[in-house]
């Protein structure tokens, strides 16, 4: 089995979610390098899991955004004719950003008959997706989720060194958001509704870079009104990353638009509660690990609702572990062996003989991927 990944292991010190898939994959017997134009062009796999094809619509430049996006159809197009079947996990359903709706909107035309199969993170997410694209309705998914990263962030912060390493004054709560700050994260919304309570000892955290300029001044001037507001605009590295979590109470998400996030399951494994919006995978991801694990809010973030949730948040009984056991890498990684086997199998038809050992590796996942006729006409070269 030999299977190309955008991206494969590089990413690791920023998200180490690809890291550790491919790395359970290993384990398995699975090949996976990274899916360097060379590779793809001369067919050097038999699948192809694609990543994040969006990201080349995050960048300023509608030019090397439309450069880019030629690149991916290029790639998988050969790719395609050289035996390589397309794998895309579905993080998004659009570019963050949103910089260039025009071409984002022309390259899914172009994309989405590409791709030969399609794993979601959700249920909730699958069903958003085929309603986005309904043309992915009629290829073979899978259900399988983002794994933890309880490994990968180990940390012997206490509350008290945690506090003081990111300079956090005081002994009241501290809600914190953390990670890369970029528009449809909503921080201003947090800091509105941090402004809006009345008590004095609450710290507010905010942690990540910023690389938008006008974001970034909103932010900046929020927090010089509000002496509570602590702000750490660099790129957070490991250790702060740990430190901001061991030093917080409550981990707010306030996303304007979700489809899954990685920072919850990050706070998690850090075994941090979480407050999010009731939008995307979240309210799934809640029923997963339990209401005193996440806690879901409707409609936009206020005072009232921050307050009750730090309430619920230092007051609710809880275990000292997230109950992450449905997002643990070695079911995961036999989730993902197993869609690849079924993808690479020439003529597949679904059931197929060994709909009994796809339960078995799938364990808590999705069922059968629905069916497509591998011979569709337009699929090759489209």
């Amino acid at each position: 089995m030999r299977v190309l990944a955008s991206p494969a292991f590089v990413n690791r010190w920023l998200n180490p979610y690809n890291w550790l898939l491919n790395s359970h994959l290993t384990g398995l017997g699975v090949d996976v390098q990274g899916a360097t134009p060379w590779r793809v062009l001369r067919g050097q796999g038999d699948v192809w899991h694609v990543h994040w094809p969006d990201a080349v619509f995050n960048q300023r430049s509608a030019a090397r955004a439309a450069l880019g996006a030629r690149a991916w159809l290029h790639l998988a197009r050969e790719g395609r004719q050289r035996g390589l079947r397309l794998l895309w996990t579905v993080h998004n359903l659009r570019a963050h950003d949103g910089q260039h709706a025009a071409l984002e909107a022309d390259f899914w035309q172009e994309f989405l008959p590409l791709v030969d199969g399609v794993i979601h993170l959700s249920h909730s997410g699958r069903a958003a997706a085929e309603t986005h694209f309904p043309s992915l309705a009629d290829r073979p998914s899978w259900v399988i989720p983002h794994g933890d990263y309880r490994h990968e962030y180990v940390t012997a912060f206490d509350r008290d060194a945690a506090r003081a390493h990111c300079e956090v004054t005081g002994d009241g709560p501290v809600v914190l958001s953390c990670g890369r700050i970029r528009p449809y994260k909503n921080i201003p919304a947090l800091l509105d509704a941090v402004a809006d309570v009345p008590d004095a000892s609450l710290r507010c955290l905010i942690a990540g870079a910023c690389s938008d300029t006008a974001l970034k001044r909103r932010i900046e001037s929020a927090a010089r009104r509000d002496a509570r507001v602590r702000l750490d605009l660099r790129h957070q590295r490991r250790r702060d990353l740990a430190a901001a979590h061991a030093a917080a109470d409550l981990v707010v998400l306030p996303y304007r638009d979700i489809l899954n996030s990685g920072s919850a399951l990050l706070a998690l494994s850090l075994n941090r509660p979480v407050l999010v919006p009731r939008r995307g995978a979240l309210a799934e991801l809640q029923q997963q690990v339990g209401d005193a694990w996440v806690r879901c809010y409707d409609g936009e973030l206020t005072a009232e609702t921050l307050v009750d949730a730090i309430a619920w948040a230092r007051e609710t009984p809880r275990e000292a572990e997230a109950p992450l056991h449905a997002f643990a890498w070695p079911s995961i990684a036999r989730a993902h062996q197993l869609a690849y086997r079924t993808l690479r199998r020439p003529g597949a038809s679904w059931p197929p003989t060994s709909h009994a050992e796809h339960r078995h590796a799938a364990g808590l996942f999705s069922g059968p991927p629905r069916r497509l006729g591998w011979g569709a006409p337009g699929l090759v070269g489209a």
